[in-house]
Parts: structure tokens; C-alpha cells; sequence
């Protein structure tokens, strides 16, 4: 599978990297579609996108993700559904919600077990997934009646 690759070195560089948010608030996304926001990071050329896409059929399944917009390299994911089942390059198989996070080696295929997860904690998990991202200053979140 193909993707951009960009070293460990710089991939860990924009991990650790403190951002800010460029908007002051989100709605959580209505079911099957997803909302966009931008962070930035030290320099003007550190842009990245957070997408948070929620799924059509179960109300407790979405995805959290940021890649760097200059590139599109996917740095970090959040997969959120109890009864996801994703199987590793190693073929070991990771059940339930579960991190991505970029390697040089294997770009966002392999995933971890995302600990103490509940998936109807919509706004904390989003706030845990921005602290991962080291994002220091978060937007509000608004999430619709129908989520809780």
C-alpha cells in the first residue's frame, strides 16, 4: 500500500509539537458525515487537519483524525466502535477502539488498544484525542441531543 512518507524524526517532530486551535467552536457531526477543523502549530507552515467523521448506522462508532495538510500524512487516528476488529501487518488482531499513529515504516497500519474508552463520552474522547495531539488551547465542542 502507498502512501507519503515522511521520516520518524520529522513524524515525531509534529507529535510532540504544541498547537492551537483556529477556531473557537465545533458541532460533533451529524450521522455518516464528518466536520473539519484546522490547528496550527509553531510555524506558519505547520497546519494540520482535525477530522472527526461519525458513523451512519451506530450512533457510538466515529473516527478522530489529524494529518498535516501540506502533505495529507495521517499522524494520528482514534478509532472508536466496542466491536471494531482491525488486524495488524503482523496479522495480530486489535479488538475494539484503537489508536493509529504514524510510523515510517508502516504510515498508520498498525494500531493499540485504546484504553478506558467509553464510547458514548463523545466530548471527552475528543478532548483526550486533541491532549494526545498536544493541542493546548481545544474549541467548543457542541454535540446534538440525539448523541446522548
Amino acid at each position: 500500500m502507498a502512501f507519503t512518507k515522511i521520516t520518524q524524526a520529522e513524524a515525531d517532530r509534529l507529535l510532540r509539537m504544541l498547537k492551537r486551535t483556529l477556531i473557537s467552536e465545533i458541532s460533533f457531526p451529524e450521522k455518516g458525515e464528518s466536520v473539519e477543523f484546522q490547528v496550527a502549530g509553531d510555524g506558519k507552515q505547520d497546519i494540520f487537519a482535525v477530522n472527526i467523521f461519525r458513523g451512519k448506522i451506530n450512533r457510538l462508532k466515529y473516527n478522530i483524525g489529524a494529518r498535516v495538510v501540506k502533505n495529507g500524512v495521517l499522524l494520528l487516528e482514534l478509532h472508536i466502535n466496542p466491536s471494531n476488529v482491525h488486524s495488524n501487518p503482523d496479522g495480530k488482531k486489535i479488538t475494539g477502539s484503537h489508536w493509529h499513529i504514524y510510523s515510517e515504516e508502516y504510515g498508520r497500519l498498525w494500531a493499540f488498544p485504546a484504553e478506558n474508552i467509553d464510547s458514548e463520552e463523545f466530548v471527552e474522547n475528543t478532548m483526550m484525542f486533541l491532549i494526545k495531539f498536544n493541542v493546548i488551547e481545544f474549541p467548543a465542542i457542541h454535540v446534538q441531543m440525539e448523541l446522548i
